[in-house]
């Protein structure tokens, strides 16, 4: 029964086996993590175009149903900087920001994004972790940080401007700075002037929570004039599949697929980060069902799309996190927050927010990182700023998908171009290797020993077929590859390997293959490649091809 339960939600079964010594730990960091969760989630609601509340919303859905299904240990799943200014570029052309509408909008997207990424659990998925690429995921980020710095400006300064697009919103606020709020830009320096201040000389302390209760403070004590949040019903809302018209699903679809495709990622790679430091190991195809089932219950509150908080998750672990026990205690304590300090949000002012928001959008530029990839390998710094520059010229959403594209590409041009190797026999051995890297290494006469280091598939076969043309001379009369880096050979490979039989044949020159992984003779037999090899065809060793096939320099 309870290998049942363990199969059906790990969460539950995990819990049996909690170890008692880590609770102090694990409720210090709950109340830690309360701390900076609070303001955060605000923030990144406002950044989304909904009312601040629906922030914790999110937080305490997709807090107790990620404990459940996901694998990481501290991992904190809620709303996030870079989600929340997708989710607006996405639904802020679909409805008014802050609207009814609006809000069940963001919610059947999450509810949409939670049943991708259980559809991507259900088909094994795993790796496609693997697939947005350190570069890009550096420029999506970079990019994205602009965007939400400039969406801010406006509640940071207290000016009401038309904008667009981040340029028009610089050049809008830049035009109207005379028109600014003396108390909104107080509030804003404020917050910002406290939070790093705290970060830098009492960094235990939650310096945006200071900022919250403190502005919050001052507002009611002193009456100042200033943009307010305003007050929300207090309490929980009750779950339910959100209000939208067919064709309004219909049009969330694809997007649904963009946001999975950044969530998934973002929340395996900060997992497997915390991992590393705990000891623990992460299962990436059950963070599909965790973070899926995160933004079903975000959606059900009708909230926004959640996905892994690296800030939030390290700061718990650090502060003694042990367990997924941490984060309930900040969901637990966040529900508290909702029943009895909602009317206090009355006076916290939008400029405080919005400074919070700015802070972490700051925190995004890894200038660091962009300096390590043009140290690194020019080609991968351009492709970071070929992400940037789509991020801001064509918004979040063409983003990602440029961002998923640029991986993809990445993946198939290093494919398209393997290493490749002629190689020479060591003297006193019958060990080959590659002559560009052992001066000693001999070529045999009459033979080339050639090596290809990758499946050969559609995009690469050509670049076998034109190397091995290329490298015969007069005295070459056979052909050996060395294919033990050749997992499979798709049929389009195997077409261009026939065309470079035909040629050989045409040249009077044979071709042979070497230490052939099991798992390929059947497609070699299939094919036709193997009747067509000069035999016998296929040898264990390459030494075994040189002395069937060629004199060695010591024999000759």
């Amino acid at each position: 029964m309870a290998r049942r339960i363990r199969s059906v939600v790990p969460g539950l079964a995990e819990a049996r086996d909690y170890d008692r010594a880590w609770l102090r730990g694990d409720v210090v960091a709950g109340f830690t993590l309360w701390a900076m969760l609070v303001p955060q989630s605000l923030g990144f609601a406002v950044l989304a175009g909904l009312p601040p509340v629906v922030g914790l919303y999110a937080a305490i859905g997709a807090s107790f149903l990620y404990w459940l299904w996901g694998s990481s240990k501290q991992l904190n799943v809620g709303a996030e900087s870079t989600v929340a200014i997708m989710v607006a570029s996405i639904v802020g052309g679909m409805a008014s920001p802050g609207s009814d509408e609006y809000v069940e909008l963001v919610a059947m997207l999450a509810l949409l994004v939670g049943v991708v990424l259980l559809l991507g659990g259900i088909f094994r998925l795993g790796r496609i972790a693997d697939f947005l690429s350190r570069p890009v995921l550096a420029g999506y980020v970079f990019g994205s940080g602009i965007l939400i710095v400039t969406s801010q400006l406006q509640g940071f300064v207290g000016v009401e401007v038309d904008s667009g697009d981040y340029l028009t919103e610089i050049g809008a606020v830049a035009r109207n700075l005379d028109l600014a709020d003396a108390a909104s830009l107080a509030f804003g320096v404020a917050t910002v002037a406290v939070v790093l201040v705290l970060r830098r000389v009492a960094p235990q302390i939650p310096g945006a929570l200071v900022a919250i209760v403190g502005s919050m403070v001052v507002v009611g004590v002193s009456g100042v004039e200033v943009a307010v949040v305003g007050a929300f019903d207090g309490g929980l809302p009750a779950p339910g599949i959100p209000d939208v018209s067919g064709s309004d699903l219909l049009a969330l679809i694809g997007p649904a697929f963009a946001v999975a495709m950044l969530v998934y990622p973002d929340s395996v790679l900060t997992a497997r980060s915390i991992a590393a430091t705990q000891g623990d190991r992460i299962d990436a195809n059950r963070e599909f069902f965790g973070v899926g089932a995160a933004n079903i219950g975000a959606g059900l509150l009708g909230a926004l799309p959640v996905n892994g908080s690296q800030s939030r998750s390290f700061v718990a672990a650090d502060a003694g996190a042990r367990s997924q026990l941490a984060n309930i205690v900040a969901a637990a304590l966040a529900v508290l927050t909702l029943l009895f300090l909602a009317p206090v949000f009355e006076y916290l002012p939008t400029a405080t927010l919005a400074a919070i928001v700015i802070i972490a959008g700051f925190g995004l530029f890894d200038v660091q990182e962009f300096r390590t990839l043009w140290r690194y390998r020019r080609s991968e710094f351009w492709m970071a700023v070929v992400t940037v520059v789509g991020v801001l010229a064509l918004g979040m959403l063409v983003g990602i998908l440029i961002a998923i594209g640029l991986s993809l590409l990445i993946v198939v041009l290093k494919a398209a171009s393997p290493h490749t190797a002629v190689l020479g026999r060591l003297p006193g051995t019958d060990t080959y290797r590659d002559m560009a890297d052992h001066d000693d290494a001999t070529p045999t006469p009459g033979l080339l020993v050639y090596r290809f280091d990758a499946s050969i598939f559609f995009a690469n076969a050509s670049k076998l077929r034109d190397d091995v043309l290329n490298l015969l001379d007069d005295d070459t009369h056979t052909v050996v590859i060395d294919m033990e880096s050749v997992d499979d050979i798709d049929s389009s490979g195997a077409q261009v390997v026939l065309e470079l039989l035909d040629e050989l044949d045409r040249r009077d020159v044979g071709l042979c293959f070497a230490r052939v992984r099991s798992e390929l003779r059947d497609e070699l037999e299939v094919s036709g490649i193997e009747a067509r090899l000069t035999g016998p065809g296929i040898h264990l060793e390459v030494d075994d091809a040189v002395t069937h096939h060629g004199t060695t320099p010591e024999q000759d």
